[in-house]
């Protein structure tokens, strides 16, 4: 039951304005015809005001239209209009009575129902009433009947709209994340890689939304090793599709000139060109070269590289901080990033901030400092370092672990 309650709930976050007010109209319908069965259950027999049952049959409906259409930023205001229309249900159905006499001017009355809008006595037997009285109490029953039937009809017809409506849009939702699922999958390179250079291994968790998290390597003709790891933003089949550029743009690039500040000018370029204003992709590269043994690290609003010594629990962060993510900008000057000396057995990370951002049960962020400690400490190869990471971030999120952004995990052991 808690968990229908909470994907109901969820729903109804998910929906779009024009929806809600769709459902809102539907719940006006179905809710408000529970003002005129409530006059139809009265016991006591006798001819409502009409302006008695428009109002009860209004405030009802838009109470509850009220509390579909209720803000999720400015809640408070919707409650203001839930507790007007609530007091003016309880006002109309009796309660405190505002009448308004032409000889007596404005009177407020303690009182109930039928003495708020009738002086007369309750009339409780067909036998104290006219024949003309009682046709008029069978009339006005009879169209407050079908008043019922035509709001459940409404209401009803109003609600299996809505509610196909979503089915549809969250096939189609769900058809583009399975798109967004291919792409991305076929963007990633095997979750290891083995050369005379580097033991190479990786891991992506994806979010419960598709994002736009890559990685790549690649044996250049002079040995050397190209590796990068990218985050496009946004999420679904948009953000796969500027991820599967970027690798393309990339590989091209790598053919004619793998030096950090080429790869960033011609990335930044190509992303510019076929994204929107909105979409930028965070970025970090790496080149080992085994004979001289230099690594050529840089970043473009990416989290910073992560470098172990061999033998040292010491980290050491590596960031280009003027660097720009690619795409913000046409003209950009990049830096060149930092050449790195490295011995055999050291090792590098490369992650998304999904790790960063990763949330526990309290709203804490695995953050920064979480994320060097379990490295420094990681042990075994590659694979089985980014599968511990990965298994402390789970741990840390706990019942979270469908995170909000993708992780990507991607360590390097050179030789």
């Amino acid at each position: 039951m808690a968990n229908r309650l909470r994907d109901t709930v969820n729903l109804w976050k998910e929906m779009k304005p024009s929806a809600l007010r769709r459902l809102a109209l539907a719940a006006f319908f179905l809710f408000g015809q529970l003002g005129l069965v409530s006059i139809l259950m009265e016991s006591s027999i006798r001819v409502f005001p009409w302006t008695f049952v428009i109002y009860q049959t209004v405030a009802v409906g838009c109470f509850a239209a009220s509390v579909v259409l209720v803000s999720r930023n400015r809640w408070w205001i919707t409650a203001l209009v839930v507790v007007f229309w609530m007091n003016v249900l309880l006002l109309n159905g009796g309660g405190v009575s505002f009448v308004f006499s032409g000889n007596e001017g404005l009177r407020v009355r303690l009182e109930g129902i039928g003495q708020r809008y009738d002086t007369r006595p309750h009339q409780t037997e067909t036998g104290n009433l006219t024949g003309a009285e009682l046709n008029d109490v069978y009339v006005q029953r009879g169209i407050i009947g079908a008043a019922v039937m035509a709001f459940l009809v409404l209401g009803y017809t109003s609600f299996i709209s809505v509610i196909r409506g979503e089915i549809r849009r969250r096939a189609g939702l769900e058809t583009e994340i399975k798109i967004a699922q291919i792409i991305q999958t076929s963007l990633l390179p095997p979750s290891s890689f083995e050369t005379a250079c580097c033991s190479i291994g990786a891991l992506i968790v994806p979010a419960s939304e598709v994002g736009g998290d890559y990685h790549d390597y690649v044996l250049l003709p002079d040995g050397s090793v190209a590796v990068a790891i990218a985050d496009v933003t946004g999420h679904g089949v948009g953000a796969g599709i500027v991820s599967a550029m970027t690798k393309s743009a990339l590989r091209l690039q790598l053919r004619h000139d793998p030096e950090p500040g080429a790869i960033l000018a011609n990335l930044n370029a190509t992303i510019f060109e076929v994204s929107d204003a909105k979409t930028f992709v965070t970025f970090a590269y790496a080149r080992f070269n085994p004979r001289s043994r230099t690594a050529d690290l840089v970043t473009a609003g990416h989290p910073p590289i992560l470098h172990r010594r061999q033998g040292s629990t010491e980290i050491t962060q590596i960031r280009s901080t003027k660097n720009p993510a690619l795409g913000m900008r046409r003209d950009v000057t990049f830096e060149a990033g930092t050449e790195l000396r490295y011995s055999p057995g050291d090792s590098l990370l490369m992650y998304t901030d999904g790790v960063l951002e990763a949330l526990n049960g309290k709203g804490e962020q695995f953050g920064p400092e979480r994320l060097a400690r379990v490295f420094s400490l990681a042990k075994g190869s590659p694979q089985e370092i980014v599968r511990s990471i990965a298994e402390v971030v789970r741990a840390f999120a706990g019942s979270r672990a469908s995170y909000e952004d993708d992780v990507s995990i991607v360590c390097v052991t050179l030789r």
